[in-house]
């Protein structure tokens, strides 16, 4: 049968699924794969399937946000996918101990898009699975990679206004709190869906996030204090990010492939 959206055929379909945003970084992770060919391309979504350390892998872009992102997990999902990683970048963090070159690992994204809320009430939660952070923190460790495990920030607009993202750090303007720093270590535009919808299908998903730009820290600006915004500090300095990121998600896939009952 063929899948809705990726036009391709649903036997091809891995359970073990790597969600880069970008179509181009499909072939990015399928060079370090074996035997890794395109078997897909339909808009966004670019498909490639291969195998890392005889472990049979799945590669699909989501493109960019929640909508194309939600698009690509359904149809994955039901064509048997069971553990779901993304990759992506975040540009700069909000807090000023995380530097450029760092890795996140969400435990869980606020649902500050619209996607999500087609499917399910404000209240409900967009978790990672607790099995998948592991392997993942696990991975990065593994590979000497420095790595911030934490709360993301899922959004829809690239260029929102800046109440967007301050009303997430007002409780910082508090005496009791300025001490504190925000838990909020990133923010981006895929994560919470991912989340959702595999909570939703009863299957695991979670997510690494490249730092490829300097801090934006979030206390700092609803303090007034005039910030560099960038979404990546350069092009060369994403790539080697990127390449790191890539390497842990798969050292991080052999892990989960290695539990008993993984899938």
């Amino acid at each position: 049968m063929q899948l809705q959206h990726l036009k391709i055929e649903s036997s091809l379909i891995i359970p073990y699924a790597l969600l880069p945003g970008d179509p181009k970084r499909v072939d990015v992770i399928g060079e370090k794969l074996e035997k890794f060919e395109i078997v897909g391309q339909n808009r966004e979504f670019r498909v490639g399937v291969g195998a890392y350390k005889n472990v049979p892998i799945t590669v699909c872009s989501t493109g960019i946000g929640c909508p194309s992102t939600a698009m690509a997990t359904e149809v994955l999902i039901g064509a048997g996918a069971r553990i779901l990683i993304r990759l992506g970048t975040c540009g700069g963090a909000w807090r000023a101990d995380i530097p450029v070159g760092s890795l996140i690992i969400p435990v869980a994204s606020i649902r500050d898009e619209g996607t999500t809320k087609e499917y399910v009430p404000d209240g409900f939660p967009a978790v990672a699975d607790f099995g998948v952070v592991q392997a993942l923190v696990e991975a990065a460790r593994k590979n000497a990679q420095r790595y911030y495990v934490g709360i993301n920030r899922t959004h829809d607009a690239f260029y929102g206004n800046l109440e967007s993202i301050t009303k997430w750090g007002r409780y910082l303007l508090d005496s009791r709190w300025q001490k504190e720093d925000t838990p909020i270590l990133s923010s981006e535009m895929e994560s919470s869906a991912l989340f959702v919808i595999a909570a939703l299908r009863n299957v695991k998903a979670g997510a690494i996030l490249a730092v490829n730009a300097d801090p934006e820290p979030l206390k700092e600006r609803i303090l007034g204090k005039k910030q560099q915004v960038a979404s990546e500090s350069s092009e060369i300095v994403t790539e080697e990010i990127v390449e790191k990121m890539i390497s842990v998600a798969l050292d991080a896939m052999v892990i989960l492939s290695h539990r008993p009952n993984s899938l």
